[in-house]
């Protein structure tokens, strides 16, 4: 019986010792008579920053005057502008700002951030419980290196879907006999789109993250972009994927199926431009109320969001988004100072709050139950339908489609970029190319026929590859 009560006595400590250590206000090394700051950068805008200073606010009020902290929040732009002033700051660069305690990063820029300025283990904050609550495919993209410690934690995520006009699809549809189930697929997408073209004059489709879409495609159809050999990754980009991607992408935009002109696909949709775009369920606050012709033609639309779409003979991938927290190794007071607010952020009760408020999904199992989400929604003041709409679409595919993130790797980050511009530009520049040789008395279906021929795409494929092979094997 002795052995049996020290042997629980023993654990007890342990356990109690494992948390007293992270938690315990008399160990911890802080003190609310003199707060320490920690900065955060982010780049949340709009109706997501105000919501997210609220709760920085709520957190400073309350945790943070407990413990003595105080979150100094800033948000800089952009996803692109936040990754280079996060990368300026670990190189020092001329000009650049010290390094923030807490930096909002996709995997590729931590990763090449932590090349740099090393990234706190968060798994000495979280313990294995909490790590388990959190939805495995969200937390593993904050994996990353040879040695995959916990760089990442996720915050709020988001994933792409399609946004339809509905108003001006319902007569569309009524005259052309089109039907919802057409769209669901990428061969759909491109036959309804050559209908409407032919219909209205006018493109259909705009696709707003082109990476995602190559990156997305090429899981739908059997084969990840790259292999991967510790921090390296080869290019595995085969030749059939890739014409499939080019009968699907350059074509419809060659032929005006498909039209991107705003810097936003939503911008387009706004103006009339295309009836329907892919997008990211965090920008269906974006979706227009209302489409404009002209300055004296605006109509009011509906809005339909449909699943990602995916190939025939393919399997539904989609990109999962939504940038997650890292924390940037310093000291002690201000590593544990970071951390606590970042696991008080993702508690239910701020998470859902955030995350919901703003058009993202909470990053726990326990919260990513439809029930709770649709209850927290309920609660918010949505000034879109389109939000809502988008929610419930999404929830749905969270139990049928694979999220996917590629693992980032040396150089992954100028992958990213090249994947986002290489094909766009080589649309523009053809597009260019058409207007001008019709300008000169050309037939336009001729040149169209030249351009999309498998002599072009040869040309694409191969200046492709070899941008990707001289960026990976740097």
């Amino acid at each position: 019986m002795k052995t049996r009560v020290l042997l629980v006595c023993a654990l007890v400590f342990v356990l109690f010792f494992g948390v007293y250590k992270v938690f315990n206000v008399k160990k911890e090394p802080l003190n609310p008579s003199k707060p320490i700051t920690i900065t955060i950068w982010h780049y949340y805008n709009g109706n997501i920053k105000d919501k997210f200073d609220a709760i920085v606010d709520k957190f400073n009020e309350s945790i943070g005057v407990e413990h003595g902290i105080v979150v100094d929040a800033k948000s800089h732009g952009d996803v692109q502008q936040l990754a280079n002033a996060v990368y300026d700051a670990a190189n020092k660069t001329i000009g650049s700002q010290v390094m923030p305690d807490i930096f909002a990063a996709y995997p590729d820029n931590a990763y090449r951030v932590n090349e740099i300025v090393e990234l706190v283990d968060l798994e000495q904050y979280f313990s294995q419980d909490e790590i388990k609550g959190f939805r495995k495919e969200f937390l593993e993209e904050g994996r990353f290196g040879t040695d995959p410690k916990l760089r990442i934690v996720p915050i709020a995520k988001s994933t792409e879907v399609l946004y339809l006009n509905k108003t001006y699809w319902d007569y569309f549809a009524k005259a052309t006999g089109s039907k919802i189930e057409d769209i669901s697929t990428w061969e759909g997408l491109v036959k309804t789109a050559e209908k409407y073209k032919n219909y209205s004059g006018k493109a259909f489709l705009s696709i707003d993250a082109n990476a995602n879409y190559m990156l997305a495609a090429s899981m739908q159809l059997g084969k990840e972009m790259y292999t991967y050999d510790g921090n390296r990754a080869k290019l595995n980009f085969s030749k059939d994927i890739a014409y499939k991607i080019w009968e699907n992408y350059y074509i419809p935009y060659l032929k005006g199926y498909f039209s991107k002109s705003g810097r936003f696909s939503s911008d387009d949709a706004k103006t009339g431009t295309v009836l329907a775009y892919t997008g990211s369920t965090a920008g269906s606050a974006y979706f227009p109320k209302q489409v404009a012709f002209s300055q004296k033609e605006v109509y009011p639309i509906d809005a339909i969001t449909l699943p990602y779409p995916y190939f025939e003979n393919g399997k539904p991938y989609v990109i999962q988004q939504g940038a997650g927290m890292s924390i940037t190794k310093s000291d002690k007071a201000h590593e544990y100072a970071a951390a606590l607010f970042l696991k008080w952020f993702v508690d239910i009760e701020q998470n859902i709050d955030f995350a919901v408020s703003t058009s993202y999904f909470p990053v726990k199992n326990e919260a990513l139950v439809e029930n709770k989400v649709l209850t927290a929604l309920d609660k918010t003041d949505v000034a879109n339908e389109a939000i809502r709409k988008s929610i419930n679409t999404t929830l749905k595919m969270f139990d049928s489609y694979t999220l996917y993130g590629n693992k980032p790797f040396e150089r992954s980050y100028d992958m990213r970029a090249l994947l986002e511009n290489h094909l766009f530009n080589f649309v523009q520049k053809d597009l260019g190319v058409l207007e001008k040789r019709v300008a000169e008395g050309e037939e336009r279906s001729k040149v169209i026929e030249s351009l999309i021929s498998n002599e072009h795409f040869e040309k694409w494929y191969q200046q492709f590859t070899q941008e990707a092979e001289q960026i990976i094997s740097r």
